[in-house]
């Protein structure tokens, strides 16, 4: 440290001003206490929401394949699948047919949510891609043509068909992928 006296010709004060000659390396020790707490922070936040997110998926897949419910569902679609029968389920006149085509619907609805799940980063792609990437392309490619005509509606208000682009617009848009 190097001091210095400073004296004034008006006043009669003497000053004595010190500055510090060496740096302390002391002083940058919190600053990077608080830097690394930050990283370790952020990859845990990360690693948490991962391990969320892989739970999460694993979670839906067990729900879904012990479910009757969508036991249910996937037997119909499947059947559909199978006959290659999904346009007779556009405008059903039996009441075998309108229910087949709900469940076909449920079906397809549960693939939109599980795109919309994986689009927003909720569900782990890879985790269901490693269980259901061939099923679920598979059945894009038998749907396919049954959704595209879904899509078309005819809209009685203005006697025309109006194409309505965001039905399942997330099932395919990953399905594709």
């Amino acid at each position: 440290m190097q001091c210095s006296e400073l004296s004034s010709s008006e006043a009669t004060q003497t000053f004595i001003v010190c500055v510090a000659s060496l740096f302390s390396w002391v002083s940058l020790v919190t600053p990077v206490i608080v830097f690394g707490s930050l990283i370790v922070a952020i990859i845990g936040v990360r690693s948490s929401r991962a391990s969320a997110r892989q739970r999460a998926t694993l979670d839906m897949i067990e729900k879904v394949e012990s479910a009757p419910h969508y036991r249910s569902l996937h037997s119909v679609f499947s059947y559909h699948r199978r006959q290659g029968t999904f346009g007779r389920l556009h405008s059903p006149t039996e009441e075998k047919d309108k229910s087949e085509r709900q469940a076909v619907l449920d079906y397809l609805n549960h693939y939109e949510l599980v795109s919309i799940g994986i689009s927003k980063n909720i569900l782990d792609a890879e985790i269901y891609r490693d269980w259901m990437l061939s099923p679920f392309v598979r059945d894009w490619n038998a749907a396919s043509n049954f959704i595209q005509r879904e899509r078309w509606k005819w809209d009685t208000k203005v006697k025309a068909w109006t194409y309505h682009a965001r039905l399942f617009e997330n099932y395919q848009r990953v399905a594709c992928k």
